[in-house]
């Protein structure tokens, strides 16, 4: 494998969040050099608030966004994966560009048909806009503190939450968008946010734990395409590393879950991911535990990844396959979307 295939193998497993709609010449470079997905995300305000100021409301178009979807693909020079958060009731990056739900709870006095049809409203306005991935829904119930998902979950029974969130699932991928299910293998109680300290934990037992799954096994019976993983350790399935990083985990949703889509992480950057690492050890880390698309602030520390990943990738063989399954499977779903 040459050193130029590896290294686009490298930029093609990268998931940078933008907190704007990046400009031409940031777009063209990224994804002319082999990247395929790319997050519009916010600024943090906007995220802990769990919606978008009005200045951004006042000034972004569809027209941005459209434009943004269409230089992507023509410096990609082919298809590209456009991502956004769009929770049920939770962070919802398009603000008034597409419906939305104020709350998660509003979803519970909804049918089931009548959450897949929004479902299916969301996934045709983003499509409109050029977006086809969705890092939603959110299928963690939590069961003590956590201001990390405060206002982004369920507050109802495994069973009902597995019933919305697959309806949700189903509608939006009718659509043509990917929908991802987060945060594997769920976080129900976090005393910390991992934005802000580097050694928060899930303490809970694995039977503490089990009753969280449901949802998750359902909406992959249900054909979710992608999963995300999570920011911290879950102590009861691997103490030492944090869910994105961990073989264990991404091991579990193989094997004892049956999942076979995309497996993408958490932001990288957290604090409570590092854990003291650099970023660059923490992407590495990612990879060798069968993570596929890695999701990361945009910047300066792209291009640094893309050539540490490529490095390793030549220096050991098995890396390198791993790095090349992981890009096959990023450009197999973008071209299942186009």
């Amino acid at each position: 494998m040459t050193d130029r295939t590896l290294l686009r193998d490298s930029y093609a497993i990268l998931l940078p969040a933008w907190g704007d709609i990046p400009g031409s010449h940031e777009t063209q470079s990224f994804f002319a050099a082999g990247g395929i997905a790319g997050l519009l995300g916010c600024t943090r305000e906007e995220y802990v608030a769990r919606r978008m100021s009005a200045e951004r409301a006042a000034t972004e178009t569809p027209a941005a966004f459209r434009d943004f979807a269409a230089r992507a693909r023509a410096s990609a020079g082919g298809p590209v994966l456009v991502a956004v958060d769009y929770e049920i009731g939770g962070v919802h990056r398009l603000h008034h560009l597409a419906p939305q739900l104020s709350h998660p709870r509003d979803a519970l006095s909804m049918t089931e048909a009548e959450v897949e049809a929004f479902g299916r409203a969301a996934g045709k306005a983003a499509r409109d806009l050029g977006i086809n991935l969705f890092l939603a829904p959110v299928l963690d119930l939590l069961t003590g503190g956590n201001t990390w998902l405060s206002n982004r979950t369920l507050d109802t029974s495994p069973e009902e939450a597995g019933r919305i969130t697959s309806a949700y699932i189903r509608g939006v991928q009718a659509q043509g968008v990917v929908a991802t299910a987060k945060h594997f293998p769920g976080f129900p109680e976090l005393r910390i946010d991992p934005f802000d300290d580097a050694e928060v934990r899930v303490e809970l037992s694995a039977d503490q734990l089990a009753a969280g799954h449901v949802p998750f096994r359902q909406a992959i019976e249900g054909g979710v395409k992608a999963v995300m993983t999570g920011p911290v350790p879950v102590v009861a399935w691997d103490a030492e590393q944090p869910a994105s990083t961990s073989v264990v985990v991404v091991g579990r949703l193989r094997e004892d879950f049956g999942f076979r889509g995309l497996i993408i992480s958490d932001d990288l950057d957290l604090p409570g991911t590092l854990r003291g690492r650099s970023i660059v050890n923490t992407a590495l880390a990612s990879v060798r535990a069968g993570v596929q698309l890695l999701l990361l602030a945009a910047g300066p520390q792209i291009d640094v990844l893309a050539r540490a990943i490529a490095d390793a990738a030549k220096a050991d063989a098995a890396f390198g396959c791993q790095l090349k399954e992981a890009a096959t499977a990023v450009r197999s779903i973008a071209c299942s979307v186009a």
